[in-house]
């Protein structure tokens, strides 16, 4: 249970640190470049593309918000729109629009190859030390030495299939 507790400190704090840097209204990126995304036009918003669950409000339910307090304690308005699939989390990000994505691996890559995401500071990230090491650095969100995702656990890859008779 501790572990589990410590875990979910540690993806909040990543995050926050994430949205945070996203919300100053600094033009520099957190890679040290300009930036030229919608925060910079937007001082103290972002927006974020989630799969539902990740960057929960209270209107899925009321009792599970973290968006809110986020917004309180920091002035940051948070705008959050979810996806479905990886599919549309590409085209969505392609699009343009939004300053953070929680994706998964295959649209990472897709993403990253595509120019479409900045490497992330993770000097910025203090606990990002107290990450289970077998998260970090890997393939789907570390290309040329460069990280573009901070982990944050481990889920379910759901797979459906029909038995062909």
């Amino acid at each position: 249970m501790r572990h589990k507790k410590v875990r979910s400190y540690a993806v909040l704090l990543a995050a926050s640190t994430l949205i945070l840097a996203g919300c100053s209204s600094s033009s520099e990126d957190s890679a040290g470049g300009a930036y030229a995304g919608p925060v910079k036009d937007t001082p103290g918003t972002i927006n974020v593309l989630a799969w539902p669950g990740y960057a929960e409000d209270g209107t899925t339910d009321p009792n599970v918000d973290w968006v809110t307090p986020f917004e309180k304690a920091t002035g940051c308005t948070v705008n959050v729109k979810t996806y479905g699939t990886s599919d549309e989390a590409v085209q969505l990000m392609q699009a343009g629009g939004y300053d953070v994505i929680s994706a998964s691996g295959d649209a990472s890559l897709r993403l990253i190859y595509g120019g479409d995401l900045q490497p992330v500071n993770l000097d910025l990230i203090p606990n990002y030390a107290d990450i289970f090491d077998n998260l970090k650095y890997r393939p789907w969100n570390t290309v040329d030495g460069k990280n573009y995702g901070v982990p944050h656990g481990r889920g379910a890859n759901v797979l459906q299939y029909t038995l062909a008779r």
